[in-house]
């Protein structure tokens, strides 16, 4: 069955109009889309999708067992890789319970040519930026329980970050370009930076300061 709905993916995804992409999503893979524009190439092949008036550039990945919800007025660039591994759904992983959910909320920008494994939770809160060129989230690992990631709202996060398995930030929080993400951080309105990142700068206002 997975083989077959990645195939059919495959195939609709080089439709060569939106509005076929559309429809074929919705009417044959069964995806709730309302008003999206999904590019050239983007494959969708995953259990559930609901997607909201949003962009979703071309050549992006959205593979695996997981349920993704997309929201209003998102936008995504070209050649992101959105995975679900289906060994998270082998009989003895049971008990380690991946979440399999991806979450990009309302208003939010991810650029290009990044990496979001979904074995567990990723949430992206609205407003936020992934912003830059080849970022990295993971969301399992070996001995690891603890394994969602959240990014708050108002969040930038510069190029090339990784965030390690159950990392996770507050709201108005900036993420310096090359930063390693270890931990869960509380704090709003800060900034981090590092390997591993720390709180560099506190009652830190991004956007106030950007150009």
């Amino acid at each position: 069955m997975r083989k077959l709905k990645l195939a059919l993916a495959i195939f609709i995804s080089i439709f060569p109009f939106n509005f076929l992409r559309l429809f074929a999503y919705k009417f044959i893979l069964g995806y709730k889309i309302k008003g999206a524009k999904i590019g050239f190439g983007t494959i969708i092949a995953v259990d559930k999708a609901e997607i909201a008036a949003c962009k979703i550039g071309w050549g992006n990945l959205f593979t695996g067992p997981m349920t993704m919800k997309i929201g209003e007025g998102a936008s995504i660039g070209y050649r992101n890789t959105f995975s679900c591994g289906y060994w998270t759904t082998r009989p003895e992983y049971t008990d380690a319970n991946y979440a399999r959910n991806l979450l990009i909320a309302e208003k939010t920008l991810i650029t290009s040519q990044h990496y979001i494994d979904v074995a567990g939770a990723f949430t992206l809160g609205t407003g936020s930026w992934i912003a830059g060129f080849s970022s990295q989230f993971w969301t399992h690992g070996a001995g690891i329980f603890d394994r969602d990631i959240s990014i708050g709202k108002n969040c930038y996060l510069g190029s090339a970050v990784r965030f390690a398995p159950g990392a996770s930030i507050g709201n108005d929080v900036l993420v310096a370009m090359g930063s390693v993400v270890t931990q869960k951080f509380d704090a709003d309105n800060a900034m981090l930076g590092g390997v591993p990142a720390k709180v560099l700068k506190e009652n830190y206002d991004w956007q106030e300061k950007a150009p």
